[in-house]
């Protein structure tokens, strides 16, 4: 029953990227049933990366009688970072029983686990566009770690992660006049994505999650609140998405990654024209675990020296160089491609040199 859903809603909303749509199925499903209906139909059910796709889908069904399924389940207990970011390095010890944890610098510099719910001053980060260390901003004011994390996207870039052991000593030192513990980005909880998105993002009702003896291992969107229930609950809409994104398996030349990306039902080589598709980019890199350096279809005019898109549009307004400036003539190569090792900048690359392809999909 599960394959031949059919869907009611597509959401593509201006405060959404152009590279992912939101769908809710027409049936009502228990929860392994709509991530098979998701799978087959779309992408898979949703994964909420902010409070920004949190409105939009709670808009999406705000006529539904019902809480649909989101994508969301219990697993087993693992760290994630806020912002996506492998964890590479942790200095973490101890755990909060049943209980999501979060990571706290104490003021010997050390590391603590503490409930989530707990308020606590906290760092940020912001990242601008040139290639100078992040900033960190240490705000004096006693949030929920989950409030903190919402604060830090507002304002800044997001709650601090921590990489290695240079980077420990550094957000240490911009910590160094705090009185108390501080949260960092680090969300220890036994939550998934049901297509292994790195969201840290969480927006749980009131009591919730309920605790793994009850056998509530998924989650339903619930007046904008998630909620815990069994997945044989009572059979709900199923809340999908679509990502207009492919990746390669295989390297080629920046000639044949626009051939390819034409061929089996894709358009072009991918262009990423605003914060929200570059946002969407890396979301998908990350799911994949894809690492290196990706071709773009960004090329450079030989004769001008301007960057322009595959469609002959110009690069611009939003650009996410390395530097923060595009390359230019005649020092420049004429492709271009986005680093994950950098950031997920975008860099020009030889035209020759053979790099997986981000193709966009009809």
């Amino acid at each position: 029953m599960a394959t031949t859903l059919t869907f009611l809603l597509l959401l593509l909303l201006s405060d959404q990227s152009r590279l992912r749509t939101f769908h809710i199925s027409e049936m009502r499903v228990i929860q392994s049933e709509a991530r098979a209906a998701c799978r087959t139909n779309y992408t898979d059910l949703v994964t909420v990366y902010s409070e920004e796709d949190n409105a939009a889908l709670s808009d999406l069904v705000k006529n539904s009688t019902d809480s649909p399924w989101i994508g969301l389940y219990r697993s087993q207990p693992r760290a994630k970072w806020s912002n996506g970011d492998n964890v590479t390095f942790s200095d973490l010890t101890g755990d909060c029983g049943t209980e999501p944890c979060c990571a706290a610098v104490k003021a010997d510099r050390s590391w603590e686990s503490l409930k989530c719910t707990e308020n606590r001053t906290f760092m940020c980060y912001k990242q601008d566009a040139t290639d100078l260390p992040f900033s960190y901003t240490l705000v004096l004011k006693n949030l929920t770690w989950y409030e903190a994390q919402s604060h830090c996207r507002v304002f800044y870039t997001d709650l601090v992660s921590i990489r290695d052991q240079t980077q420990n000593e550094e957000v240490k030192k911009a910590g160094r006049y705090s009185s108390g513990p501080f949260w960092i980005g680090l969300l220890r909880d036994d939550w998934e994505w049901s297509d292994g998105g790195r969201s840290a993002y969480r927006n749980w009702g009131m009591y919730q999650p309920r605790p793994p003896s009850s056998s509530s291992n998924c989650t339903e969107l619930s007046n904008g609140k998630w909620n815990t229930v069994p997945y044989s609950n009572s059979p709900l809409p199923a809340l999908c998405y679509r990502t207009y994104i492919h990746v390669s398996a295989e390297t080629m030349n920046w000639e044949s990654a626009l051939d390819y990306c034409k061929k089996e039902n894709r358009n072009s080589v991918l262009r990423i024209e605003s914060d929200l598709d570059q946002k969407e980019v890396e979301r998908v890199l990350r799911r994949n675990n894809v690492s290196g350096t990706l071709w773009l279809g960004l090329g450079q005019s030989r004769l001008f020296g301007f960057w322009i898109w595959t469609n002959g549009i110009s690069v611009g307004p939003f650009s996410n160089w390395v530097g923060g400036r595009a390359p230019e003539a005649p020092l420049s190569q004429n492709c271009g491609a986005i680093d994950t090792e950098k950031g997920f900048k975008w860099r020009d690359r030889d035209c020759r040199s053979k790099y997986r392809v981000l193709c966009e999909e009809h």
